[in-house]
């Protein structure tokens, strides 16, 4: 096994201007990163991309990854492994807009935080230098016009663990999770703890199973042919087998095998077609609806009071 290089404030220091833990989409360089030296012999880790961005995520546990494709899925931007710096620093969302930053509240520090706790910060191991704590997810909301509500966190914890079921005032764990959720409410958006217990098992496997065809550019051929498909069959094809849409789009539109399949996850996953994703899919039968519903119940869920 590689070892991990060690601990530096200089190392430090070059990370944080490498861009460590800032950027937004495609730029994101997440905070904890999937490397030959950390491999887990308890969790799943999983190196992949979130719709809509094509950036390989670093998720350390399976619930990570299928929350965070949840999140991806009701339309929220994911950006894993969170930094909450030490010291002072700027919101979240700052630099998204630039012109709003100025209006956005900064936060006084983890360091801060656990001083008011009375509780240790800590530091990397052997070393003076403050360990710098991080969020699992960190979610963008583009429907809420404020920018300084357009955040949540999400804490991914084990929730039928006993651990979390009974809480033991002594175990550092709860202890960090009330950290965070102080961290969180001095910014005034919402934090939440949860994992994939939480949900219905057919959506992640469903989610899964789709995510890879979610995003369609503008620019590409199947995009004409996916707009003049919904223009004519848009209005009808819900009351028809979903297996129609492909049989439509190979008869009507000369779409191969691989390209009507495509358009079918896709339209599913951008629910085009309201099709819910908590039940098993049947291409034999018309979708049941509900998909629209349930994305709106779990932005609901998740944004808080936010408008």
């Amino acid at each position: 096994m590689a070892r991990p290089p060690k601990d530096t404030w200089n190392r430090l220091v070059d990370l944080i201007q490498a861009g460590m833990g800032v950027g937004f989409g495609e730029g994101y360089q997440s905070t904890l990163q999937i490397k030959r030296w950390n491999p887990s012999p308890m969790s799943v880790q999983v190196l992949k991309p979130l719709p809509p961005f094509k950036r390989k995520c670093h998720f350390f546990s399976l619930s990570e990854w299928y929350l965070g494709l949840l999140f991806a899925w009701i339309g929220a931007h994911v950006r894993e492994q969170f930094p909450m710096w030490p010291w002072q620093h700027p919101h979240p969302e700052y630099d998204r807009n630039p012109e709003v930053d100025a209006t956005l509240p900064w936060s006084e520090g983890m360091q801060s935080i656990c001083r008011d706790m009375g509780i240790k910060h800590g530091f990397f191991v052997g070393t003076d230098i403050p360990y710098v704590w991080t969020m699992d997810l960190c979610l963008h909301l583009p429907w809420i016009p404020t920018p300084e509500k357009a955040c949540a966190l999400v804490s991914v914890k084990p929730l039928e663990s006993e651990r979390y079921l009974y809480i033991d005032p002594l175990d550092r764990g709860p202890e960090k999770l009330e950290a965070e959720r102080r961290y969180a409410q001095a910014l005034d958006f919402p934090y939440f703890v949860g994992d994939r217990s939480l949900f219905p098992g057919p959506l992640f496997a469903q989610l899964e199973s789709l995510a890879d065809s979610a995003v369609l550019p503008r620019n590409h051929p199947w995009f004409s042919v996916l707009g003049r498909f919904l223009s004519k069959h848009g209005n009808s094809i819900a009351k028809y087998p979903l297996i129609e849409v492909s049989e439509r789009l190979k008869a009507d539109y000369a779409a191969n095998n691989q390209q009507a399949a495509f358009l079918l996850n896709h339209i599913i996953w951008n629910q085009l077609i309201d099709c819910d994703l908590s039940l098993p899919i049947k291409t034999s039968l018309p979708p049941r609806p509900g998909g629209r519903s349930l994305q709106a119940a779990i932005r609901s869920s998740i944004q808080g009071d936010a408008q």
